[in-house]
């Protein structure tokens, strides 16, 4: 069973960070993947570029929804418009499936996908946001009361930024009140 769609969008996004990249290629893709998901073929280094298209989209939108505009990827784009999907119903739930046999990277692109249209079609979507430290880039889900929240977490993130601009602010008061040195 797929977690929740924000839950999704998080793990996906997620992957890729420090030395491990979750994403790098067919097998680190089945590993991170829970091993129950059925595949109907095999992954193809396209369908894994997909995957990666699909994170860089989820990671960019997320940057936004925290104040962060990033320049559009228009190869990433592009590549993930070369998912051939097909929609799905079951009873009420709609879903988007590869319109052929593909492997597991395309079938997590077109879950993801399909995460996203139905996430960024609610309200909450604005709290699903990447940390504010670009060096960082973790996503989250905002559950302070206020929406507020800039950095997935306040200890290490958060105390940095706020550490650099009190530095920064000590400087620019320093050169004022002292314009001989």
């Amino acid at each position: 069973m797929l977690p929740t769609d924000e839950a999704l969008l998080i793990a996906i996004a997620n992957t890729g960070h420090e030395d491990a990249d979750e994403l790098a290629d067919a097998d680190s893709v089945r590993a991170w993947w829970p091993a129950d998901e059925v595949t109907t073929g095999p992954d193809q280094p396209r369908s894994v570029a997909r995957l990666r298209a699909l994170r860089s989209l989820i990671r960019r939108l997320t940057w936004t929804n925290n104040g962060v505009h990033l320049d559009p990827d228009p190869a990433g784009d592009a590549l993930l418009a070369t998912l051939s999907l097909r929609p799905e119903v079951t009873g009420s739930h709609v879903s988007l499936r590869p319109a052929r046999a593909t492997g597991l990277s395309d079938a997590i692109t077109a879950a993801g996908l399909t995460a996203l249209l139905r996430a960024a079609a609610r309200p909450g979507w604005p709290r699903v946001k990447a940390c504010h430290a670009l060096d960082c880039g973790w996503v989250f889900q905002d559950a302070s009361r206020n929406a507020a929240r800039r950095w997935c977490d306040m200890r290490d993130c958060g105390n940095r930024a706020k550490g650099a601009a009190f530095r920064i602010r000590e400087r620019a008061s320093r050169n004022v009140t002292q314009p001989g040195r």
